[in-house]
């Protein structure tokens, strides 16, 4: 995949311009006959909150490790502010890691443990001092510099490690889904923090998580990964909004993908045949231009649907499953083609809410309906 797709260039020239804090030159990874990252190529710029996001299993971690220097790559290069980092061993290499188990010693209390690797590189003790309590006050620690890890809550603990990573002034700080072992409620407070955080040092910051709406929260770009391979890489808004192919519709959000022949193509639209037999608009992205007669697949989010209104594309369906969701109500429909679809309307409105097996229409808008082009992931 290219280091600067399609979505990436909408950000202009200056992302060219922003110094890389990290690059990845074709890397692969194998693991015996085991394809873990396969010619990955991807450049992270410096002070960015850059997460890599899939499915268990699909490369990320590996990634991270390999630039973390506890996995050397089978081929390819990692560059660390334009150094190539081929047999640097872990603690030498201007980075620091943030695991999910924390991995504090249980027998040291918070002072000691933010300031172990500092006593281990030799910094002077009225060093040590003010820079771990800079870092304690940095993660909202202040007062507890002499609680053992025991009196701690989780997210007492996961502040512990990420003073510790800090203190050290690392040019990039890796995170493994550190929030992973937290309850819903606080995981969602640390993410804000998190985010604040990285805003407050400055630093370059790379993120794994499978958790898609983590990363959409938190990141200025995202790597969605799949099997050892990159999709795409965009922010946020662009994934959500224009999605490269299936797997990246499908695995940010939820979607309903509808399958067709093309019929015609004008300007940025296309007119699709469904196998049904519908007729349906949408609009071609990410450079890709399928021609008439070619079979394709098109995106439309759930929330883009709206029943018992008009739109460039209608369709009259049946109710079949109701789920409330506290603030929306999920809708799944047969569509008159035997399709499958998915609306989400907001419990906002007057109306009452529909019932299985009542008759609707459904539409929605050509803008909003996204032909799929490339690889399908």
């Amino acid at each position: 995949m290219e280091r600067q797709n399609t979505a990436e260039r909408r950000h202009g020239a200056h992302e060219q311009e922003r110094p890389v804090a990290v690059r990845l030159e074709n890397v692969t990874k194998r693991f015996g006959d085991f394809v873990a990252v396969e010619g990955l190529s991807l450049d992270i710029y410096e002070g960015e909150f850059f997460s890599l996001l899939g499915p268990s299993g699909c490369g990320k971690t590996t990634t991270l490790r390999m630039i973390a220097g506890f996995e050397e790559p089978t081929s390819g290069e990692v560059l660390v502010g334009g150094r190539s980092m081929r047999g640097v061993p872990p603690y030498r290499r201007p980075v620091n890691t943030v695991f999910q188990s924390y991995a504090l010693f249980p027998h040291l209390d918070v002072f000691e443990n933010v300031a172990f690797g500092l006593r281990r590189a030799g910094v002077p003790k009225d060093e040590i001092s003010r820079r771990v309590r800079e870092a304690c006050a940095l993660v909202k620690l202040s007062g507890f510099e002499r609680r053992k890890p025991s009196r701690l809550s989780g997210g007492q603990q996961q502040r512990v490690a990420l003073a510790r990573a800090l203190v050290n002034r690392p040019k990039v700080l890796l995170l493994d889904e550190p929030l992973g072992a937290l309850d819903l409620k606080l995981r969602k407070e640390m993410q804000l923090e998190l985010k604040n955080l990285q805003h407050e040092v400055g630093i370059t910051f790379i993120y794994v998580t499978h958790d898609q709406e983590e990363a959409l929260t938190m990141s200025d770009r995202i790597a969605v990964m799949n099997e050892g391979r990159v999709q795409q890489v965009a922010d946020p808004a662009t994934l959500y909004e224009r999605p490269a192919n299936r797997f990246v519709a499908g695995f940010i959000g939820q979607t309903n993908i509808l399958e067709g022949v093309v019929e015609a193509v004008e300007g940025g639209r296309a007119v699709l045949r469904t196998p049904g037999g519908l007729r349906l608009e949408a609009v071609l992205t990410n450079g890709f231009r399928p021609g008439p007669g070619e079979g394709v697949e098109a995106a439309v989010r759930p929330e883009k649907l709206r029943i018992g209104e008009a739109g460039d594309n209608v369709v009259a369906a049946e109710v079949s499953e109701v789920v409330y969701l506290g603030s929306s109500t999920q809708y799944i429909l047969r569509g008159q083609d035997g399709g499958r679809l998915i609306v989400h309307r907001q419990n906002d409105r007057e109306a009452a809410a529909l019932r299985p097996g009542e008759a609707v229409s459904v539409a929605w808008d050509a803008r909003h309906c996204l032909i799929l082009g490339g690889q399908r992931g």
